[in-house]
């Protein structure tokens, strides 16, 4: 878990920036088996590495001498490295895949991703994203769309309140509809927090406090990966309530190695209006923003949050004037007066300044 997690932002960052862009319109579909079989492998992948290291912060011996002795030599630095390694693969394996999959209409795709968001404690994700974010995207009903001069670190504690409690919320409303229960096992936030349990009892039995301490440390790290992709997905972007949501509410990245790791994530746009659709088959947009930099690396800025909101302001003034509806200018023009945030307002869109900003964004194309 080591080895991965420095690879990931010694390498994979200046790498997904040297490799450049990918504009194909979409992955073969003769790969399609294999393709979904890469998503499926991730739940026995994620439970095998996460009893191989409550094991290893156990005292048991039962797997043999050799991974005693490796155990005995571990320091202290090894275990912080390899809980950093944990938690990318918890997000990308995990929750990055489990967004795919409870997109799904049938059972098994569904209940997979449930686990798979199990390991961060954040089942409630495929309640709060399905039936929450994908309805209010980019309205002030979304906590998962960044309000412009929001910093992450305010946005990443924010949505972990509000996430859970709209999940809560959402499954509420849902049971009484159907004249169920609330507090039952037909509750899906709630049996969402069993599945957790269980991991949570593994590193327990294993390690005792400091095992459901290295636990949650992982599950919130693995969590604070996916609240840095949404953050950066949607920031700035508004959406007038009750509009129908189109390309130009998400931003893209059309690096290739930032699709490819991710399993087209950044190929955002074109997921939001049509969902359903397998990641193998999203398209890249040409009508949508771009990122000028890939996944990996936006998000490592919007960590410094003065610099991110810096880096996006000629971006969302561009936005503003390509992309925004006059709607959406009205309430960008209402929202940015008192919160001190300074846009450029056009009185009128320009009909060829869409092409204009792609072919400027499209950076090391």
């Amino acid at each position: 878990m080591t080895l991965p997690a420095l690879l990931a932002w010694i390498v994979a960052v200046p790498l997904d920036e040297t490799v450049g862009d990918d504009w194909s319109r979409r992955l073969e579909e003769r790969h399609a088996g294999f393709l979904k079989a890469l998503l499926y492998i991730q739940l026995p992948a994620l439970s095998l590495a996460s009893f191989f290291f409550a094991y290893y912060l156990s005292d048991w011996t039962f797997l043999g001498s050799a991974i005693d002795a490796a155990r005995a030599r571990t320091d202290t630095w090894h275990l912080i490295l390899t809980t950093g390694g944990m938690a990318l693969f918890y997000a990308i394996a995990g929750i990055n895949v489990a967004h795919e999959l409870v997109h799904r209409n049938s059972r098994l795709p569904v209940l997979v991703g449930r686990w798979l968001l199990s390991f961060s404690l954040d089942t409630g994700f495929s309640l709060e994203h399905v039936y929450g974010h994908h309805l209010n995207i980019g309205t002030k009903r979304d906590p998962a769309t960044a309000p412009r001069g929001q910093g992450f670190w305010a946005f990443y504690v924010r949505m972990l309140y509000l996430g859970n409690r709209n999940a809560w919320r959402i499954e509420k409303r849902f049971l009484k509809k159907q004249g169920l229960a609330v507090w039952s096992f037909r509750n899906r936030f709630l049996t969402g927090q069993l599945m957790s349990m269980l991991w949570i009892a593994l590193f327990a039995v294993a390690a005792g406090w400091v095992g459901v301490l290295a636990f949650t440390v992982i599950a919130l790290w693995s969590k604070l990966y996916l609240e840095l992709t949404n953050y950066i997905e949607h920031y700035g972007l508004v959406r007038v309530e009750g509009t129908r949501v189109a390309a130009r509410h998400s931003w893209n990245s059309s690096r290739r190695l930032s699709n490819w790791l991710l399993f087209n994530l950044p190929r955002h746009s074109d997921h939001h209006i049509k969902p359903g659709k397998n990641y193998w088959e999203l398209d890249t947009r040409t009508d949508a923003p771009q990122l000028p930099h890939g996944y990996f690396s936006m998000a490592i800025i919007a960590l410094i949050p003065r610099l991110y909101v810096w880096w996006m302001r000629d971006l969302l003034a561009g936005w503003d004037r390509n992309y925004a509806s006059a709607g959406e200018r009205g309430l960008i023009a209402a929202e940015s007066a008192p919160a001190g945030v300074t846009t450029a307002m056009p009185t009128a869109a320009n009909s060829d300044s869409i092409s204009e900003m792609r072919s400027t964004n499209r950076v090391g194309e």
